[in-house]
Order: C-alpha cells, then structure tokens, then sequence
C-alpha cells in the first residue's frame, strides 16, 4: 500500500495551523512557501482540508486559513479519508472467482477490507495532538513558533 504525498503535506498543513495565535491565520502563500510546495498545488490541498472541515478559510486582505477544532478531535484516519477519499484500498476484479469458477463473492476483496478495517480503525485511534507531541519531542517548536509569529505580524 502507498499513500500520496498529500497525506503528510495535510498532516504538516494541520500540525502548522495548530501554532497559530487564537485569531490569527496563515496565508496560502506562506504556508506554500513552509511546504516547498507551488502555490496552485496548496489551493488544491487547502480546498481539500476546507470541505473535509478540518480547516476553515478566511476571505480578506488579513485572510487564511485556520484549524476548525482542536487536533485532538482530528485523527489521521480524518486526514486520509479528506486526502485520499472514501473508497476501498483494494480494488478486485473477481480473478479468484473466475481462476477458481466460485460463484459467491470474491474471499480476496472479503480477506483485505477486513484488514482495510483493522488498518482504519488504528488511525481512527490517533489523534493530530498525539503526532504534535511526538513532533515536539523530537523537533524544536519555538523555530516554528518564531515563523509563525512573524507570518501573523506580516499580515496586520
């Protein structure tokens, strides 16, 4: 199984957001620039993460974006479902039942949407706020902290 890219870029995009001062937000510019990534390809994530209702957009000159609730009520199982989507991993053709001339379901497709639901509900357990713990017992917070303070200071 391979995620996308996306799946860390969001998850990076949400931990951010979570640094922010309260009324404060981040441009879409800012956070391309953070992420080293174009600014048409953020749009399409932020879009993304804004109709999921992980993260909310603010129009206007002082506009951004902002997260819509506490990264404890945000799992990475959220993250997936708003990046990758909300279909099944696995995709059977019915070889078996062809190869094996079964006239009931395909085991295959039973057997991985059964470890499809164990893998879920494993993210489902796994909160933004415990991956931001663990980010700021390996990483230097106030590096990040400093960025966005002056990102919020370029806005006003």
């Amino acid at each position: 199984m391979k995620m996308k890219s996306g799946m860390e870029q969001a998850v990076s995009v949400l931990l951010l957001l979570s640094r922010l001062p309260v009324q404060a937000s981040l441009t879409s510019e800012a956070i391309s620039q953070r992420l080293r990534v174009s600014p048409s390809y953020l749009k399409k994530l932020m879009r993304t993460l804004v109709q999921a209702g992980l993260a909310e957009s603010l129009p206007g000159t002082k506009g951004g974006f902002t997260l819509t609730k506490p990264l404890a009520d945000i799992t990475l199982y959220d993250v997936y479902q708003a990046v990758e989507g909300r279909g099944s991993m696995y995709q059977g053709k019915g070889l078996l039942q062809s190869v094996f001339e079964g006239e009931s379901h395909c085991v295959l497709e039973t057997v991985m949407g059964e470890i499809e639901d164990k893998w879920s509900n494993l993210m489902r357990e796994e909160s933004l706020q415990h991956v931001m713990d663990r980010v700021g017992e390996l990483y230097d917070l106030e590096k990040i902290d400093d960025w966005v303070i002056k990102q919020v200071k370029g806005q006003l």
